[in-house]
């Protein structure tokens, strides 16, 4: 498309909320009435990226004319659904998306104060700009955010005076009549409610953000303006999991579930140390004067058990494709223990360092209560995001050294890349934990050594 054909579509499509400018040439002007965008959407974008660096998938609600959308979409190997509510703005959405050659955006036409979001599927976050305090109900909104994402990125007026305020399902309210001169500015109610601070960051945790970070921030008698970045209870252990390789998710299964896992190891392992079953898969070591100790059995879903189909429930697979941030599959599972009083410890190690930090992670389902005192994991924080060819014992021994202690049931997750290992069993408690590996389909791996 040339100048030309450039500066006509875009005359076509007047008026324009913020203009259009393409390559450094500014075909139309924006309002005259100072509303225009109050952060550079290149701007918006780095933030977003940095609060949610593992995001691919991105919804963004209220395109407008796509100046946000159009910078998310610069970031390799993503995709951005965008929803706007005025067919117009989207017109000019998709003229800015035509223009940049950006094909990794889809546009709809909606209105978010009926949709219903589950329709939409899972997104790694949500970007909403400038629109809460656009609806009727924005407590409501938040929560169908929360409903699609782990992770929203809110940037939104709230109301700074006690004044005027009236308390609505729980939360103190302005009452705000629609009167932009602009139409395609304001939102599609007439009478829209703003939150004041207070109820804004209880909206949030009502809709099961739970880590709330602000950003930005500038109060004034009445209107202020906010950037909030909130994540679920899932959404700040992914945060976690990306800086630290490591976190304990809390339990997946029901409690029957785990008593089922927890009686088929116990027959495995009984099949060892009772009945003296031996096996490539069955891995041990020998101790002077009393009988070998079991430590590992490998392929455990080769093995003849009846709870094996418990290792393929799709809880397991979901929350790992939410760490990784992709499609996986189980590529190895074994049920690793210590015994009672005998059991050594696992020296430190990485289970893999030739892949790339957050796309390979194991999930180890514990059968048993476990601390340092029953030898339970260990690893060096941020390690796995450290180069290939490391010294594993001096990191180690530079630390800090970090337990991961852990009730039955939970289930702890761990980038493959990281340093960990984990002490001996002293005590006369058990410590069963079954492993299991997920990676990305699309990702060729070696096997696993002994």
């Amino acid at each position: 498309m040339d100048r030309r054909e450039i500066q006509r579509r875009a005359k076509e499509l007047e008026p324009w909320v913020n203009g259009f400018e393409f390559e450094g040439i500014r075909y139309v002007e924006g309002s005259d009435h100072g509303y225009l965008l109050s952060q550079d959407p290149a701007d918006r974008a780095r933030a977003f990226y940095e609060a949610f660096p593992g995001a691919t998938r991105i919804l963004e609600l209220g395109a407008l004319e796509g100046a946000d959308t159009l910078a998310l979409a610069r970031q390799p190997g993503t995709s951005i659904l965008g929803l706007e509510g005025r067919e117009e703005n989207l017109r000019r959405a998709e003229f800015v998306m035509e223009v940049h050659g950006a094909t990794n955006v889809e546009l709809r036409i909606a209105d978010v104060e009926t949709l219903d979001f589950a329709t939409l599927g899972r997104f790694d976050a949500v970007l909403c700009a400038g629109l809460l305090y656009h609806v009727r109900e924005p407590w409501a909104l938040l929560k169908d955010a929360a409903r699609v994402s782990n992770g929203i990125y809110l940037s939104t007026h709230y109301w700074g005076s006690s004044d005027g305020l009236e308390t609505l399902d729980g939360y103190s309210v302005k009452h705000v009549r629609e009167e932009h001169p602009e139409p395609q500015a304001r939102g599609l109610s007439v009478d829209v409610r703003w939150l004041d601070r207070a109820s804004l960051f209880a909206a949030l945790e009502n809709a099961g953000f739970v880590e709330i970070e602000v950003l930005h921030e500038r109060t004034s008698a009445e209107v202020c303006d906010i950037v909030v970045v909130g994540r679920t209870r899932l959404g700040a252990q992914i945060r976690r999991f990306r800086e630290d390789g490591f976190v304990n998710a809390g339990p997946v299964f029901a409690d029957d579930t785990i008593a089922r896992l927890k009686a088929g190891a116990i027959d495995l392992i009984s099949r060892f140390t009772e009945h003296g079953h031996v096996s490539d898969d069955y891995w041990n070591y020998d101790v002077e004067n009393e009988a070998p100790v079991l430590y590992r059995i490998h392929n455990l879903e080769k093995q003849d058990w009846a709870e094996r189909e418990l290792l393929f429930r799709p809880e397991l697979a979901e929350l790992a494709a939410a760490f990784v941030g992709s499609p996986v599959v189980p590529t190895a599972f074994a049920l690793v223990l210590k015994e009672p009083k005998r059991a050594a410890g696992v020296p430190w190690h990485r289970d893999r360092a030739n892949v790339a930090p957050h796309t390979v992670c194991n999930l180890s389902i514990c059968l048993d209560t476990a601390g340092p005192e029953n030898g339970c994991l260990e690893g060096v924080p941020g390690s796995h995001l450290l180069p290939d060819d490391i010294d594993v014992p001096e990191i180690r021994d530079g630390g800090p050294r970090v337990p991961v202690p852990s009730k039955a049931g939970d289930v702890i997750v761990h980038d493959v890349r990281l340093v960990h290992g984990s002490g001996p069993n002293p005590s006369d408690q058990w410590r069963r934990t079954i492993v299991i590996e997920f990676a990305n389909p699309a990702i060729s791996l070696p096997s696993l050594p002994s």
